[in-house]
């Protein structure tokens, strides 16, 4: 290209120019044109299939201005473990992810290569529409059957990996609350009938009203403790399960100890307190009293605030943790605070109640005998019904735990004349484009040489 000493470009020249090689713009322009159509028809087809659904998140703790007063800062400062992004991760996860190549209609060889992270990124689109529990799931394939497989696998697959984790973690929980039923259940019938043959002997049916009061005092005592036995039982039992799991995922997160927090300390003992309170109230009123309801409602918002500040310091620790892992390590958390808080209140309510016992030596012989006997048999109806209602609830957690994610738009299959890739008009438009940019560098090159 010529530039004058005025700095101008010589436009006419270039024109003319371009107008003497007319004939071999038009083909480049044309040659370039045909071979992105000819690219565009070559190029495999890509169609999209897309699914929409929706995830089960806990909603968030309320700041506890008890767990203020007890001196522990619960401000909702934890990211959920069932956040979308936790369950973005595991739908691109190799258990989720595995299954669908193993699916795909190509070689073993061709599976044998494919990785999941590469499947994932190649093959699905997901997001999460912010603030929200809605997750899209876009699915991309070479035909629109293997689309719409793949659409429906991932949540498919999620929702069975989900069920197996929550089946492992309450496996152990579930056998050792069956052992303990079936044991509970014997020794209930073996105190029924010994109480039933020395009312018998002795007939007495119905205790005086100083028996009676005793009785009760001592039940109260007895059915609190039975209760809190069987969930430290119920616990440790889920502890064991837990600790088995994270230790074949990441041993080196069995370190972290509970008992190093602060907080979780303070709200352990402020709940063990707390129930120590609840149970000296039952024994004065009944559940209707407001003092009763008061503290009931403090001990489920110091409840509620212990479970936030447990998401705290697993979300604190400084490795990185995969979802699961981040999930196992707060269920052992969780299950370890727990445990202590039973052993606490166990070991508070036992010392009140050898308090409580010291007014049985007011009685006659028979009445003693007659209270120990009572006693014991409504201890272990107490034991066998806690037993049994725990051992229900763990089934009906898991069975709810199965129902993490539901599918609000099942997978559609795409129309077979309507790929989303290549797109052809595009890919014409862009070859067009090139020839043009070619024909001009060409016109000016040969300009260039002719004013040279």
């Amino acid at each position: 290209m010529e530039i004058n000493n005025n700095s101008t470009i010589n436009y006419k020249g270039i024109f003319q120019t371009a107008i003497s090689i007319k004939s071999i713009l038009v083909a480049i322009i044309a040659i370039c044109t045909i071979v992105s159509i000819i690219v565009a028809f070559m190029m495999p087809k890509i169609y999209q299939s897309t699914t929409l659904v929706q995830i089960k998140t806990t909603p968030p703790t309320p700041i506890s201005t008890l767990g203020a007063a007890v001196g522990v800062d619960v401000s909702d400062n934890n990211s959920n473990n069932n956040s979308p992004e936790t369950y973005i991760e595991l739908m691109q996860s190799r258990e989720v992810i595995q299954p669908i190549i193993d699916q795909m209609d190509i070689s073993d060889e061709a599976k044998a290569k494919m990785s999941s992270d590469g499947f994932a990124k190649a093959n699905l689109e997901i997001t999460n529409t912010k603030k929200t529990n809605l997750i899209t799931i876009n699915a991309y394939g070479k035909t629109p059957e293997e689309a719409q497989m793949i659409a429906q696998s991932v949540p498919e697959n999620l929702s069975q990996l989900l069920n197996k984790l929550n089946k492992e973690g309450s496996a152990d929980s579930l056998k050792f609350l069956e052992e303990q039923v079936v044991e509970a259940k014997k020794t209930m019938e073996t105190a029924e009938n010994k109480l039933s043959a020395y009312q018998q002997e002795k007939k007495i049916y119905s205790p005086n009203d100083q028996v009676k009061a005793i009785i009760d005092s001592l039940n109260k005592y007895d059915n609190t403790i039975a209760q809190l036995q069987a969930e430290a039982d119920g616990n440790n039992a889920k502890l064991s399960g837990v600790t088995a799991q994270l230790e074949q995922q990441n041993a080196d997160l069995l370190k972290y100890n509970v008992s190093d927090n602060a907080n979780i300390g303070n709200l352990r003992e402020a709940i063990v307190n707390k129930q120590v309170e609840l149970v000296g109230l039952e024994q004065r009123f009944t559940n209707e009293h407001p003092d009763v309801i008061r503290v009931k409602e403090e001990l489920a918002t110091l409840k509620s605030s212990l479970d936030n500040e447990i998401a705290s310091a697993v979300n604190s620790q400084s490795v990185t943790l995969s979802p699961v892992q981040s999930n196992l390590l707060q269920q052992k958390l969780d299950a370890e605070t727990k445990v202590a808080i039973d052993n606490a209140s166990l070991e508070a309510l036992k010392s009140k109640q050898v308090s409580a016992e010291n007014t049985i030596s007011t009685l006659s012989a028979d009445s003693v005998e007659y209270v120990r006997l009572d006693r014991e048999a409504k201890i272990a109806s107490n034991v066998y019904t806690a037993l049994v209602e725990n051992y229900e609830q763990t089934k009906v957690q898991e069975s709810k735990n199965i129902m993490d994610i539901q599918i609000v738009d099942a997978a559609d299959l795409p129309n077979a004349d309507m790929p989303v890739k290549p797109n052809k008009k595009i890919i014409v438009l862009l070859g067009f484009a090139i020839g043009i940019v070619i024909a001009i560098g060409y016109t000016l090159i040969i300009y260039t040489r002719r004013e040279c």
